[in-house]
């Protein structure tokens, strides 16, 4: 029986180890405070304050979107794969299998 796009195999623990690096590999990310500290001197002009505030926005959404891929979508896989997990369990529960002679298992 080949894997078609309506069949799952997951090994959980390679799985686990998967979003843990995901995990890592984001809150790793992050920007230096140091241009950003240095960015006052943009205040000097009206153009230079846009720009300041513009930094300031990216800093912040930069952070956001690593504290919601390192923090948020790990355990949002973690949910996923359990809840995989659950319903495999059930639906193997509920299978009734006959072997050739008629006998039920």
């Amino acid at each position: 029986m080949g894997i078609n796009n309506k069949e799952v195999f997951m090994n959980t623990r390679v799985f686990a180890d998967i979003v843990k690096d995901i995990g890592g590999a984001a809150s790793a990310c992050v920007l230096s405070d140091e241009p950003l500290a240095k960015a006052d001197s943009l205040d000097d002009s009206d153009v230079g304050k846009e720009l300041h505030a513009l930094l300031n926005e990216a800093y912040k959404m930069t952070e956001l979107h690593r504290t919601e891929t390192s923090e948020s979508l790990p355990r949002a896989l973690l949910k996923l794969r359990d809840s995989m997990v659950t319903v495999d369990d059930a639906l193997s529960k509920s299978l009734t299998v006959e072997s050739g002679g008629g006998n039920k298992r």
